[in-house]
């Protein structure tokens, strides 16, 4: 064999060897290498993130950075009663208010009088009064009232009994303030009392009564009212009412019964309500 056909055989013979010697230095066991598997690839089979760890951003300080804030801005109250305020917020609301309470009488002569009840239901507004967390609350109630008298006289010889039993439009106007950081507001205005229809009954077991309607009372009372209220939402709340009238209820001319001319009768009132806006 000539040297010429020599080169040729070993040329082709180291040609076609190359591969299998390429495959078995790729890998020690006969396989081919493949490329390491993600360990970090989040759990999400959408490859979307939850927010559910705070551990994903541990070797990333920015991202840790507007994580934080991100929880900070999306569960403060704060915020979220300011974005509710300002999406939802509307001029006017219209709604409905029921109220039960106490009462009494203060002024010249009105020791005697003792705690009587008072209840009614009626309309309540809230318009915007363009001041942040201002507004004005007025409202007409219809309402109940009973107040009761007992008094010895004459060191415990006789009793006077009395009561008086009155049907009111209330008419209160409130201007109300609304703490940002908190569900609580307050509010303070006038109270006006249209008397609609009115009856007293008399008793004194040292004489006869007078006949008819010995207690006459007035038709009208102007008095200040301070609401202390608490939020439930933005269109129920309940409140706390303190009334003290600056007129009297007693009408002097047509009193009948000796104990209680003279006598000055200042309506005292405390109740409690709840409010529904729409």
């Amino acid at each position: 064999m000539n040297l010429k056909k020599f080169s040729l055989i070993a040329s082709l013979a180291m040609a076609m060897s190359t591969p299998v010697l390429a495959q078995e230095a790729s890998n020690d066991d006969g396989e081919w290498a493949s490329a390491p598997e993600n360990t970090e690839a989040s759990t999400d089979s959408t490859g979307s993130y939850d927010g559910s760890s705070d551990a994903e951003f541990a070797d990333d300080e920015e991202y840790a950075s507007a994580y934080a804030r991100y929880k900070a801005q999306t569960t403060k109250k704060t915020d979220i009663e300011r974005q509710r305020n300002e999406g939802f917020a509307r001029p006017v609301l219209l709604g409905f208010r029921g109220q039960g309470g106490i009462n009494t009488f203060f002024g010249k002569n009105s020791d005697g009088w003792k705690v009587g009840f008072q209840g009614g239901a009626g309309l309540v507004l809230k318009m915007n009064l363009g001041i942040k967390n201002v507004s004005l609350v007025p409202e007409l109630t219809f309402n109940y009232r009973h107040y009761t008298y007992e008094k010895e006289m004459a060191d415990g010889l006789y009793t006077n009994e009395a009561a008086i039993n009155i049907l009111i439009f209330e008419i209160p106007i409130i201007v109300r303030y609304e703490f940002e950081n908190n569900d609580f507001y307050v509010g303070a205005g006038i109270n006006l009392g249209l008397k609609l229809n009115g009856s007293s009954e008399f008793i004194s077991s040292g004489g006869p009564s007078p006949n008819p309607d010995p207690v006459m009372t007035s038709g009208m009372e102007v008095g200040a009212a301070i609401d202390l209220g608490y939020m439930f939402s933005r269109n129920t709340y309940v409140n706390l009412r303190v009334t003290q009238c600056f007129t009297s209820l007693l009408n002097q001319t047509l009193v009948d019964a000796a104990a209680f001319q003279n006598s000055t009768l200042l309506t005292f009132q405390s109740t409690l309500g709840i409010s529904f806006l729409f």
